[in-house]
């Protein structure tokens, strides 16, 4: 079962995030002949649908109850790796105080993953080689790239505190505000507890946070 869950949602992730919305701007091409082979416009628009994609994905996983208490507990989380960032005792009390949208997040990561995936669909011709299934292609060969510089960026928001670093995190923080939620005092001290465990005693891995929270 998990084997085939696992094939089904690369299979799903590779259809929507990928094909899907060149497909759409194909089809909407055919009504709109003279956007056909715009590549800007096509970039902006897959972009887009992606975004649009995740979001509406995540808003829909927010109504499950189980899901509400997920991002309660990622709300915990991140509440508790500012406090220890901070260098304060990880208390409930000190925990609370914090902020739960953080610039590292995995969410943010998505979302700059995402945006800089039109940057690069800019220089992928609209139809490569007289052949449209190819820009998915073309994308999908280039992903690596893309989390590549998804995860720098990520490392940059989290080390300086500038307005490119401010520009490249708000689109992060805003989606955030779906998957994560205020938890309540026991989703905390589980946090603290998960967090203590993986202190290094060196303190090897504290990340100076500069951004705004």
């Amino acid at each position: 079962i998990m084997v085939f869950a696992t094939v089904l949602g690369v299979a799903l992730a590779l259809g929507l995030f990928f094909f899907l919305p060149s497909f759409l701007y194909d089809l909407l091409a055919l009504a709109i002949p003279s956007i056909k082979d715009i590549v800007l416009i096509k970039s902006i628009f897959e972009g887009v649908l992606k975004i649009a994609l995740f979001l509406g994905y995540i808003v829909l996983c927010s109504q499950m109850e189980e899901m509400k208490r997920v991002f309660m507990y990622h709300g915990a989380e991140h509440k508790t790796i500012f406090c220890y960032e901070e260098g304060l005792e990880l208390t409930v009390e000190n925990v609370k105080k914090q902020s739960r949208f953080h610039p590292r997040c995995g969410t943010s990561f998505l979302v700059i993953t995402l945006l800089i995936g039109i940057l690069l669909g800019l220089f992928i011709p609209a139809q490569p080689f007289g052949i449209a299934i190819l820009r998915p292609v073309f994308k999908l060969v280039l992903l690596p790239l893309m989390v590549g510089i998804g995860y720098e960026a990520i490392k940059l928001c989290g080390k300086h505190d500038n307005k490119l670093t401010r520009i490249l995190a708000k689109p992060g923080i805003l989606a955030q505000h779906i998957t994560t939620k205020e938890p309540d005092d026991k989703m905390i001290e589980v946090a603290i507890e998960a967090m203590t465990a993986v202190i290094p005693d060196d303190g090897s891995d504290i990340v100076s946070n500069c951004c705004d929270k």
